[in-house]
């Protein structure tokens, strides 16, 4: 029999030059042991096991996660006391009122309620923002178109309204921030106040308050207290020059 030619040079071995060339390289399957596998579940079995035995072990066991939420959120924990959920709601609704103040009130009457002189009315100390809640909500909610007097200056501009813009609840957030302000410390608006005062001036939404003098005859607030109500009078040039020179 004559012996078949192999393609592959003598420099290969026997095996090589005997290899059928039909053969097919193929990868061998190499899985991973189920030995290995069963390490890694039990790992991970522990691992929960002891994760959860420890928040158990934490001084206020199983809740601490719970109460980091409630931090976050600014809710009061949930084994807190009545006080406590009190204080943890009030300094939620405060942080509320000073955030909505920021973005609708403070580019005008300026972060520290100062106003700007001759243009816009400071409320610090302001008898409109200090008086029955019912007042400042009308005012926020018909928005200004007119004189009004304030501290002893009297200013001529224009305040938005705000009946469409925010809701009850935001005024009265609005409102009791700043008249807890600085230096006022009239007491806290309600929503249902606000709800109240919008129905009661339902038909006049649309229309700004005129005056300091409409005011008062809705309110009864005075346009032009007395300067021992509301600081000291602005003083005019002429009575200025009478009383550096008295004679």
């Amino acid at each position: 029999m004559k012996e078949r030619k192999s393609k592959f040079s003598r420099d290969f071995g026997p095996a090589a030059r005997n290899m059928d060339e039909s053969l097919e390289p193929s990868e061998l399957q190499n899985p991973v042991p189920w030995p290995l596998i069963a390490i890694a579940l039990a790992l991970a079995i522990a691992g929960g096991v002891t994760l959860y035995l420890d928040a158990k072990a934490t001084p206020r066991g199983e809740d601490a996660q719970q109460e980091r939420t409630a931090a976050d959120e600014g809710a009061a924990p949930v084994d807190a006391s009545v006080a406590e959920m009190d204080d943890a709601e009030g300094d939620f609704a405060v942080a509320q009122g000073a955030a909505l103040f920021g973005t609708y009130c403070a580019t005008c009457h300026q972060t520290n309620g100062s106003g700007v002189r001759g243009a816009i009315p400071p409320l610090d100390g302001s008898r409109y923002v200090l008086a029955d809640a019912q007042v400042p909500a009308a005012i926020l909610l018909r928005g200004i178109a007119g004189p009004i007097e304030v501290k002893g200056e009297l200013y001529n501009g224009r305040m938005p309204t705000f009946h469409a813009t925010l809701e009850d609840e935001e005024i009265a957030l609005i409102l009791t921030h700043i008249r807890a302000k600085w230096s006022n410390t009239a007491e806290m608006v309600s929503p249902d106040q606000v709800a109240g005062v919008r129905q009661a001036l339902d038909g006049d939404l649309g229309r700004p308050w005129e005056s300091g003098s409409e005011l008062e005859d809705a309110f009864g607030i005075e346009a032009a207290p007395a300067a021992d109500d509301e600081g000291e009078p602005a003083v005019s040039g002429q009575d200025a020059d009478a009383q550096e020179d008295p004679q």
